[in-house]
């Protein structure tokens, strides 16, 4: 531009040449200035391209239910945020409750039931361990002539021995017991036997019968032992009938 263009547009031409070159001078100074470039009517110069080159940047979207969140990677790591409505996204969840949900109650929680295990107890079996004494008649009526007391008939429960004993009848007033065990002798007991008004069998005797209860306690695969005692009247000493020293033994089996 020159210094006539310059006075041109100012509109004074006959201003001397010293006054325009310090015009011009303040002009070139002011040559950035917004307000200086208005008054010459002349547009700023364009901005040179700068000589770094950017990289593309780098975007890392977010979209959660309410908003998304635009990151963009440059080199201030600057954040950006945007709304999911300026997306055309919806900012709110709508979830509709009928009455019928609200009236059902909730149900308990069901727990397994244990299955009970049926505990079944056993009850011993008695077994007696000896032949009935009177299976042979002729044979117990010789032993009967040589002894005052024997053991007739026995038999056996779950819970009971029961039988019948024979003693000969050489006084009124007798006393026939049965010594029992359960624990191999380190307990007994003397059960009395009950007069049986009944006349049958050898003459000159007397039948007596007996009933005893097992206990529950009693230990299976054991044995039950036993033998009978006679104490006629007058007498003092008791008469034994122990199955020729051996005990008559019942065995305790498992059902």
């Amino acid at each position: 531009m020159t210094c006539a263009n310059v006075m041109s547009r100012l509109g004074s031409p006959a201003m001397p040449v010293t006054v325009l070159s310090m015009d011009l001078t303040i002009g070139f100074r002011c040559r950035n200035s917004p307000n200086f470039n208005h008054l010459l009517r002349v547009s700023s110069p364009k901005p040179l391209r700068p000589c770094i080159a950017r990289h593309p940047a780098l975007e890392y979207s977010h979209s959660p239910s309410t908003a998304l969140i635009t990151t963009t990677k440059t080199s201030r790591r600057r954040k950006r945020v945007a709304f999911a409505d300026s997306k055309g996204l919806s900012l709110i969840t709508v979830r509709l409750f009928s009455e019928k949900e609200e009236t059902i109650p909730c149900e308990p929680l069901k727990m397994p039931r244990l299955k009970k295990l049926n505990c079944v107890k056993v009850t011993p079996r008695l077994r007696l361990g000896f032949d009935q004494p009177c299976i042979d008649f002729q044979s117990f009526r010789s032993r009967m002539q040589e002894n005052m007391v024997l053991l007739e008939s026995c038999k056996v429960t779950n819970h009971s021995v029961m039988g019948t004993v024979r003693v000969r009848n050489v006084c009124f007033e007798k006393a026939v017991h049965i010594r029992i065990t359960f624990d191999t002798w380190r307990s007994y007991l003397d059960v009395p036997c009950t007069f049986l008004d009944q006349c049958y069998g050898e003459p000159g005797t007397d039948v007596f019968e007996f009933n005893i209860t097992v206990p529950k306690q009693i230990t299976p695969r054991g044995w039950v032992e036993f033998c009978v005692s006679y104490l006629p009247g007058g007498f003092s000493d008791a008469v034994w009938d122990n199955n020729y020293a051996k005990n008559y033994c019942i065995y305790v089996c498992d059902a």
